[in-house]
């Protein structure tokens, strides 16, 4: 099973296997009646909670190794370490330094008002090259921030890697603006697609969220 889960995955490309097991292991659900409704209020035909995956050991491997790939294009891309946000990327960075064999920091939103009073947690050497691993990019506000956090630090951020991306305009906008180049297994129009393969959702279904997606691209461009 392994070996023929392996070679599916190897013939597919990296978007396409990051969306179905995403799909497969309910980190990316989709409901069109009611819709999903957060604390804030929201409603939404999405949920993503992509700390299911790590209770996934194959799954995740295989999602650290498109990671890795993903991130490494050529040598000039190799950062000198790996900060995760915490809580959602500090898991992801950290197998990602391991593999690698990187030092590994991860990101408060704010400094803690005690202690030493630090944003940035772990240690890499002076002005290191700092890759950002987050989970999920929305509006992208949490990547900037940690990358402020980290230059704030004395860090160079260049790059923001994330497994799944709703792909908004304001995420563009923000990270361009930042200045940091942003790289994502997936977008949830994939994940869309693979549930509607998977039989998980059906057309009619589907166009229910594709116009959401519309109008929260429209509304936040």
């Amino acid at each position: 099973m392994v070996t023929l889960m392996s070679s599916v995955h190897e013939a597919m490309r990296s978007d396409q296997v990051a969306a179905r097991i995403l799909v497969d292991t309910g980190a990316v659900s989709f409901r069109t009646a009611p819709f999903f409704r957060f604390t804030s209020g929201v409603e939404s035909p999405i949920y993503v909670d992509n700390r299911r995956l790590l209770g996934f050991t194959g799954e995740r491997r295989t999602l650290v190794a498109h990671l890795i790939r993903a991130m490494l294009r050529d040598e000039a891309d190799v950062p000198d370490a790996v900060a995760g946000t915490a809580t959602a990327g500090i898991a992801w960075a950290a197998w990602i330094a391991d593999r690698l064999d990187l030092p590994m920091l991860y990101v408060r939103s704010s400094a803690k008002e005690h202690g030493q009073e630090r944003a940035v947690e772990g240690s890499a050497p002076a002005g290191a090259d700092v890759c950002v691993v987050e989970d999920l990019a929305f509006t992208a506000r949490s990547l900037v921030t940690a990358g402020e956090q980290l230059r704030a630090a004395g860090y160079t951020v260049r790059t923001a890697l994330t497994l799944v991306t709703y792909d908004t305009p304001v995420a563009r906008s923000v990270l361009e603006n930042a200045d940091i180049r942003h790289i994502s297994l997936t977008t949830i129009d994939h994940a869309l697609a693979a549930a509607v393969s998977r039989g998980t959702l059906d057309t009619e279904q589907a166009a229910v969220v594709e116009a959401w997606l519309g109008e929260q691209r429209k509304e936040r461009s």
